[in-house]
């Protein structure tokens, strides 16, 4: 099982003007899993994300991507194995959405611009938008521009997904459409970190939930172990805000 390590992160720390956002936080992500983050605003979720691949530099802890270490690897190319869903999309809004999924595998991963585009499609029809290619991002929905956001990350053929909160910009029926694409991507075996506070999609998709608070882990264990038979009283307590406001 080791030799399908992913990502280990280990002890990372992250403080803002004094202020410990993460108190030496560690996991470990093996090939194919779906390990979701939940947990209150300002719990330090998407810091880690982006400790992570290095949006953010942690002030301490190590980050290894198939057993290199992130901080002293080449950053464009360790980002280029690590896709990143971000809340809002991240479209180039002159571009058709056909171009923003293949502009990163021409410029990043230098594949010609022939591959890229069948590339591009067929991640496009992966996730439902093939007839809308030649359409701009100001001519979609938002769970449409979401889901071509996704579907940019995977034609870079990342080790591993990241996702930051990615429906917190959508009302719940285009949540609906994104959440789908997520779960279908974890039956398929997609690694993923998923930073979310859609429940349904962490009980139905994720091989491991993390509960984070107050920069810390608090508890981590399968769906049932958490959503059932909670051993932490302020996960249960979490859970239960959540379930009244479903």
């Amino acid at each position: 099982m080791a030799d399908d390590l992913i990502l280990d992160v280990q002890e990372v720390k992250k403080a803002y003007d004094g202020v410990e956002v993460l108190k030496g936080i560690s996991f470990g992500l093996y090939r194919g899993e779906t390990k979701v983050l939940i947990g209150p605003s300002g719990s330090g979720k998407s810091t880690l994300l982006r400790c992570i691949n290095q949006l953010t530099v942690p002030d301490a802890g190590r980050i290894y991507l198939n057993g290199k270490e992130v901080l002293d690897s080449n950053i464009d190319t360790m980002r280029a194995r690590m896709g990143f869903v971000f809340q809002d999309f991240n479209l180039f809004s002159h571009l058709t959405v056909l171009d923003n999924v293949r502009i990163c595998q021409i410029k990043v991963n230098g594949i010609n611009k022939d591959d890229a585009t069948q590339r591009a499609h067929r991640e496009l029809e992966r996730v439902g938008l093939s007839e809308r290619a030649n359409a701009y991002p100001a001519e979609l929905s938002g769970g449409q521009q979401q889901r071509v956001s996704i579907a940019r990350a995977l034609a870079m053929d990342p080790d591993v997904l990241l996702f930051d909160e990615p429906t917190s910009a959508l009302d719940p029926e285009l949540t609906g459409e994104v959440v789908r694409v997520m779960q279908q991507l974890a039956v398929e075996g997609m690694t993923m970190v998923v930073v979310t506070h859609e429940m349904s999609f962490a009980r139905q998709a994720a091989d491991e939930i993390i509960f984070m608070e107050n920069g810390h882990i608090v508890e981590q264990g399968t769906p049932a172990e958490l959503f059932d038979a909670s051993a932490s009283d302020r996960t249960r307590a979490f859970l239960n805000i959540i379930k009244e406001h479903e």
